[in-house]
């Protein structure tokens, strides 16, 4: 019996195939004067669920002709938009478009695939990306970008960071647990400067205090060491106690690139320590163990990650408990009126892979050679000088080098003329070196915010284990105080 030779499919069935769903999306169109069961309220629409069916354009829990005719309304006669975009989207590609519409008259009337997931029970969408019941996403910055994220990101990681820019940017209300007292309703109102994500000026600068007796012991008083800036409607406002004779404020540092820095190996961090100035060099940085971990982030290292660095914050900063499981640094309830915790899981998730993936601030060197000559001989100065001992140009992490300028270690700089606020098991003038990548954007300096310029930073901001660097400094020449300042601006 001879072989059966199969013919190829007709042209013309596949062309009618197409005509038939052109027919259908057209008449669907004209149809979409008839009125159909109508959607749910607005009140459901701004359910923070975030659950939807895929196909269901009018978000009214059912698949049927009306979904097709209002992804076609939208796209052609300037209906109103789909109340949850991600569920119109049918085949899931992150954009709205006729495509979408055919896929379900397909579906419903030829038997064609269904609508990916979740589909058919109400789910979360795996690839957020144009939002439900919520504004969609912008477009993502460029990678490498001022405030865009520090590397390519996939479709999913990239929807998370978005998320998580637009929950940092977001406005706590008091009906979700903010305050009674505060110092920012939202993490943007105070690490705005350059972008979302930078660091603060002196109006959010965090105010600390403590006693300090004729013995020159500090201790904390009642109600600190910290106070709040601001308080709800018909409270008092947090106040400095009245016994303080040591008041400083500290500055909002900024949060860019420091991804790079929660992804260093502790060994990074461990290499440079000397605590004991076994080397005899005068530098002696230690590493702050926040219980069996190395503290890098805050003026004093008091804190091992920027998951703890957020979780702190968030109660801190803002008022809001956070579930203990996700941070040893949470607080997961309060007195306040709001179900705790008050910060979603979710939520929480984006928001740290927002700030662990925002970009360094990026080196720019002029286009003028002679500029470059000049930044370059700066740099050489701040070598001789011995800046480099702690302010370490580069450290070696996971990711390639990590340029922050800093070995971000406890160091003995503080002027011993001025008293600054302790925590426990750091001497009052230890503070974590500071990052100088960014500089040129992050006035003004020191913890406090105390010194104007670069110039002031050096001067007022380097005693003990510094005060080598700094004499060296001040004997410089006038010509080379100007060169090593245009490459410390450069960074």
């Amino acid at each position: 019996m001879g072989a059966h030779t199969m013919r190829p499919a007709s042209p013309w069935s596949a062309i009618r195939r197409s005509l038939e769903l052109v027919l259908l999306a057209g008449i669907g169109v004209l149809l979409c004067h008839v009125s159909f069961r109508p959607a749910r309220s607005l009140e459901e629409f701004f359910r923070d669920d975030g659950e939807f069916i895929r196909g269901d354009a009018n978000d009214d829990t059912e698949i049927d002709i009306s979904d097709p005719l209002r992804i076609l309304g939208f796209l052609f006669i300037g209906l109103d938009s789909p109340p949850c975009l991600t569920a119109a989207d049918a085949d899931d590609d992150g954009a709205l478009q006729i495509n979408d519409a055919v896929i379900l008259l397909g579906f419903l009337f030829q038997g064609g695939p269904a609508p990916a997931a979740p589909f058919p029970e109400a789910g979360l969408d795996p690839t957020p990306d144009l939002g439900c019941r919520e504004p969609p996403l912008p477009p993502l910055p460029a990678p490498g970008s001022l405030g865009g994220p520090d590397r390519e990101l996939t479709a999913e990681e990239g929807a998370s960071w978005l998320r998580g820019r637009r929950i940092f940017d977001r406005r706590a209300t008091v009906a979700g647990g903010l305050g009674p007292f505060f110092n920012g309703d939202s993490c943007r109102g105070c690490h705005l400067d350059p972008v979302i994500g930078g660091s603060g000026g002196l109006d959010v600068n965090v105010v600390r205090f403590a006693y300090r007796d004729e013995n020159g012991l500090v201790s904390q008083l009642p109600g600190g060491p910290a106070t709040s800036r601001l308080a709800l409607h018909g409270l008092a406002r947090d106040e400095v106690a009245d016994e303080a004779n040591i008041v400083e404020t500290r500055q909002t540092p900024s949060l860019l690139g420091l991804g790079l820095v929660d992804r260093l190996p502790e060994s990074a961090l461990l290499e440079n320590a000397d605590p004991g100035d076994d080397d005899g060099d005068g530098i002696s940085g230690r590493a702050r163990m926040v219980g069996d971990r190395v503290g890098r982030f805050g003026h004093k290292s008091g804190v091992p990650s920027l998951r703890d660095f957020a979780a702190d914050a968030l109660f801190n900063e803002i008022g809001l408990t956070v579930d203990i499981a996700l941070s040893g640094f949470a607080v997961p309830h309060d007195t306040d009126g709001a179900t705790d915790p008050e910060f979603d899981e979710r939520d929480f998730a984006d928001l740290v892979f927002f700030t662990t993936h925002i970009a360094p601030p990026s080196r720019t060197l002029p286009d003028d050679p002679a500029r470059v000559q000049s930044i370059e001989e700066g740099e050489a100065i701040f070598g001789t000088l011995g800046c480099g001992s702690c302010h370490v140009p580069e450290l070696v992490g996971p990711d390639g080098p990590v340029s922050a300028y800093s070995d971000f270690l406890l160091h003995d700089v503080g002027n011993p003329d001025r008293f600054h606020v302790d925590e426990p098991g750091v001497e009052p003038g230890e503070f974590r070196t500071a990052p100088l990548w960014g500089l040129r954007d992050t006035g003004p300096y020191l913890h406090d915010g105390s010194a104007a310029t670069v110039r002031d930073a050096i001067v007022e901001g380097h005693f003990g284990e510094a005060t080598d660097a700094r004499e060296r400094y001040n004997a410089l020449p006038f010509v080379d105080k100007l060169l090593l300042e245009d490459f410390l601006l450069s960074l």
